[in-house]
């Protein structure tokens, strides 16, 4: 029996897909082949599907044929439209995302996708599943209660994920989640974090101490340091020559925001201030290029290929860093990976570099530049202001 309360309603195997059958005293027999095979990853789907057509069929003036028709939002000349099933669009989404324009690492598709479709896929197999995009958000965000970051994570997976459901898979555009559904369903958004930059004297300290035990690591810290790169950005760095034929480091990273790419760029060291006042930079572009820049390895004892994640791991497990953190927590600042990128920037500001050649160097808009990059701190506004009394 397909549910409670549908008496004669049953589904059966036949030749490895399903296929509905109706039997009652009051109606003759009838049966209908539907487009899922005869598995386990299929049922959600099926039951989504019959539970329609038994909505259109109860209505009355529909043979069985025909509600299965309109439950699959087809005429007759699409009578033999197939529905995709849910299992098979969460694997065409990724490879839309991973190989695509957006090109998304696996962590990523794990962080920030994985949860929150796998849970959906969960809710579309049970009994009763979800009827439209709506409520499949309402009933998906149930298991994130509480949890306004992961609440605001899962919107933008689903929607994303039934967009892409449409857009390719012909579901119905009942599936689409829109704003005012995300804005109803999401709760209170999470709390904006304040993002902690480090001093000259905190990153040379760090760097000098992480020398000692591992001059590889050393080396990934000196270059997020000097040039302020997005972690993922250590690996699409090379040693060029630039037009006045002194070596520089080349970026060949391409940030997708929406429509848009960022383009490649140099890099620009910036100097750090030592202990003695003087400003100093590292000769890593001339390293690189001789070969003399030891890389961080794996256990196969192959080059890494470093990001984000790799970086953060690394300095979870160092000393310093975890005082450092700490020491900024109880400041309610958040110190991660990506704040030697954010450090760069405040440090170009404070050295008074115009704004549009920063935002060239860190390979990005003003926009973007202005909303989401530390710019200035306590410590450097006080300082300015304090230089003005001089």
């Amino acid at each position: 029996m397909v549910r409670e309360g549908r008496q004669g309603w049953t589904v059966s195997e036949d030749k490895g897909r399903v296929r509905l059958k109706v039997r009652g005293r009051d109606v003759p027999s009838q049966s209908a082949a539907l487009p899922f095979d005869w598995a386990p990853d299929q049922v959600a789907d099926a039951l989504l599907l019959i539970n329609r057509t038994y909505a259109a069929w109860k209505a009355g003036g529909l043979t069985l044929q025909a509600a299965l028709r309109e439950a699959l939002g087809a005429s007759d000349k699409q009578s033999h439209r197939v529905l995709k099933s849910w299992p098979a669009i969460v694997e065409s989404f990724r490879e839309s995302l991973q190989q695509g324009r957006n090109q998304i690492l696996d962590k990523t598709w794990q962080a920030n996708y994985e949860p929150y479709l796998f849970e959906a896929l969960r809710l579309l197999r049970q009994p009763a599943p979800p009827a439209d995009g709506y409520e499949l958000l309402k009933r998906t965000l149930e298991r994130w209660k509480g949890k306004p970051a992961s609440r605001f994570a899962c919107c933008l997976a689903l929607r994303n994920f039934m967009d892409h459901a449409v857009a390719r898979h012909s579901m119905s555009p009942s599936w689409r989640i829109d704003q005012t559904s995300i804005q109803e369903l999401r709760g209170r958004p999470p709390e904006k974090r304040t993002k902690a930059t480090l001093t000259d004297t905190e990153l040379l300290e760090l760097i000098s101490a992480i020398e000692t035990r591992n001059p590889r690591w050393a080396n990934v810290l000196r270059l997020l340091t000097q040039y302020g790169l997005r972690p993922c950005e250590l690996q699409c760095i090379t040693p060029r020559h630039t037009d006045s034929g002194v070596v520089g480091l080349w970026c060949s990273y391409r940030k997708v925001s929406g429509p848009n790419k960022t383009e490649p760029r140099w890099l620009q060291p910036l100097p750090l201030e030592n202990a003695d006042g003087e400003l100093m930079t590292w000769e890593l572009a001339e390293a690189m290029d001789a070969g003399r820049l030891p890389w961080p390895v794996g256990q196969d004892g192959l080059e890494r290929k470093l990001d984000g994640h790799y970086v953060q791991q690394f300095l979870a497990r160092q000393p310093e860093w975890k005082a450092l953190q700490e020491k900024y927590a109880r400041k309610g600042l958040w110190l991660r990976a990506y704040s030697f990128r954010d450090t760069y920037s405040v440090r170009a500001h404070r050295m008074s570099v115009e704004t549009a050649q920063i935002c060239r160097a860190m390979g990005h808009g003003l926009q973007a530049h202005s909303r989401a990059y530390e710019t200035a701190t306590d410590r450097t506004t006080a300082a300015a202001f304090s230089a003005l009394k001089r």
